[in-house]
């Protein structure tokens, strides 16, 4: 009964525990503190183009980040709150536009084109329209529509993939920052808030080919503005496989109230959810002025806010359930922590980088990575509204823990635990791991090893716990570990990025983190010390 007792007790606490975290770190800072600036992978790495630095200066800069810091290179313009495109052969950027001077006055025609594989700049050509938050989306032939601006003279303008750019259509309405989302058909739709002193809704949609027609819901709703960075791939949920064509998207209304916004084509519809999206907490107001990203690989969208005392949240939303469960994450205060448009890692969690508090005159260089997409982000916060709906399940909880405690110790006064079957199972699992290498599969979960060694996921979990003192992700990143360490000397032409991923890295960030943690040095320090050795 003493067994029951404890474990009641610890279910109770667990029910009635609110502020539960997601795990977070902070990177190495950027040189330059930025903000109006573009954040993107591509070619595999994480990189920061253009924005304005301290004093409200512009910075003619872009860094990108490898082996375990960020390199800065020049680029040819200037480009705060401009545009930036990443092409769809993931080698190139298209970079557009931005004020045309300091404190954020005026727009530019400036354009050049960024090369990943060679980390430099080339500037041609010129905008059809001076602009500074525009959005651009690359169309199906490989030219790239143009839309928005930050002071009216706004069109439709179209880069055709080489050097030159040309007027297509004259819009309803000038936007700042819209969303242009291609659809089916060829067709691109344009839609926004638009900026009278103030952000304000706009309820007409423009389209590339078609006439504009009217969305009640954006008569309301006012969809959160992407300061930078195409929007179209950060939003997408359908499978263009099969001619899905659909798209998740925050907003808000003047009352104040956050939803999410569910397109399909040209159908626009309220996303229906378990509980409303949490706008208070103890602590104050969360303001939520990021746009939502989504994470088509886990089926989830997280919305990220923070509060007057730099109180950090995350908002996921599993958009495939109806209706869709939501969860909140209190991540607690974090210094320096920038208001800045998130950006989605390879391995699925996501990394502000830069930004500013309050104070245009006064960015941030520091970069934070929250681990939505690791097993740690599955401790949950609910909100007031779902507390009763919480005990209610906690209790349904309790009866089956008893239950279960009851049967298991009816079945362990007679059969104590082996230690043979354990020893037989970490022998199985690490035969499946040198044998077939299965820790070279970014994706591996430990559902994919229960399935192959036909056990339950919890099964395998405790032995490694039990045999090897640690997690089943520590676990699985010592081969990786241990597998790069072989592409380092032996491969020793190969780049970093590439060896990350031949390793089972889903990105380099955790590549670094997880390198560093386990033989206390960076892989460039590992080098050199094995070859001092």
């Amino acid at each position: 009964m003493k067994r029951l007792f404890v474990l009641s007790l610890l279910l109770v606490l667990a029910i009635s525990l609110v502020g539960q975290t997601l795990d977070f770190e902070r990177l190495p800072d950027l040189n330059i503190p930025r903000a109006g600036h573009n954040v993107f992978y591509v070619g595999g790495e994480l990189t920061v183009v253009g924005g304005h630095t301290s004093g409200y200066v512009m910075t003619p800069t872009a860094e990108y980040f490898s082996d375990g810091a960020w390199h800065l290179v020049p680029t040819v313009y200037h480009h705060d709150n401009g545009m930036a495109v990443v092409m769809s052969n993931n080698k190139k950027v298209l970079l557009a536009g931005g004020h045309d001077k300091n404190l954020g006055i005026g727009q530019s025609f400036v354009v050049e084109m960024y090369n990943s594989m060679t980390h430099t700049f080339e500037g041609f050509g010129s905008l059809e329209r001076s602009r500074a938050l525009a959005q651009g989306v690359e169309l199906a032939d490989g030219q790239v529509l143009i839309a928005g601006n930050h002071k009216d003279n706004d069109v439709f303008e179209v880069f055709d993939g080489k050097k030159s750019f040309s007027f297509v259509k004259d819009v309803s309405i000038w936007r700042s920052s819209p969303y242009m989302l291609p659809i089916a058909n060829g067709e691109v739709i344009c839609f926004g808030s638009v900026w009278r002193g103030r952000f304000e809704p706009c309820d007409t949609v423009d389209r590339l080919h078609d006439k504009p027609f009217t969305e009640p819901l954006l008569k309301e709703w006012m969809p959160w503005p992407f300061d930078q960075n195409n929007h179209a791939s950060e939003s997408y949920i359908g499978d263009k496989t099969t001619g899905d064509y659909s798209y998740l998207i925050a907003a808000k209304n003047l009352n104040g109230e956050v939803t999410f916004i569910h397109i399909q084509d040209t159908v626009f519809s309220l996303l229906k959810t378990t509980t409303p999206v949490t706008t208070v907490s103890e602590y104050g107001n969360i303001n939520y002025n990021r746009p939502a990203i989504v994470d088509p690989k886990n089926h989830r969208a997280y919305l990220v806010g923070t509060d007057t005392t730099n109180r950090v949240y995350v908002v996921a939303v599993e958009y495939d359930r109806q209706p869709s469960p939501l969860t909140l994450y209190n991540i607690g205060p974090l210094e320096d922590f920038g208001d800045a448009t998130p950006v989605l890692t390879p391995d699925g969690n996501l990394i502000i980088a830069g930004g500013i508090t309050d104070d245009n005159f006064a960015p941030l260089a520091s970069v934070w990575l929250l681990h939505t997409g690791t097993e740690k982000a599955l401790a949950t916060t609910e909100t007031e509204s779902n507390l009763i709906w919480l005990w209610i399940l906690g209790s349904f909880l309790l009866a089956v823990a008893i239950i279960a405690a009851i049967r298991y110790d009816m079945r362990h006064r007679s059969k104590p635990e082996s230690d043979a079957t354990s020893n037989e199972l970490i022998a199985r699992i690490i035969q499946l791991m040198e044998t077939q290498q299965v820790y070279l599969n970014q994706d591996l979960k430990v559902k994919d090893v229960a399935d192959s060694l036909n056990v339950s996921s919890n099964t395998i979990s405790a032995c490694i716990n039990a045999q090897k003192g640690c997690s089943f992700n520590q676990f699985v990143n010592e081969y990786r570990v241990e597998h790069a360490k072989k592409l380092l000397s032996e491969a020793t032409d190969m780049k970093i990025s590439l060896i990350c991923h031949e390793s089972g890295f889903a990105s380099e960030a955790t590549f670094f983190r997880v390198f560093k943690t386990t033989t206390g040095l960076t892989p460039k320090e590992w080098c050199a010390n094995s070859s001092i050795k």
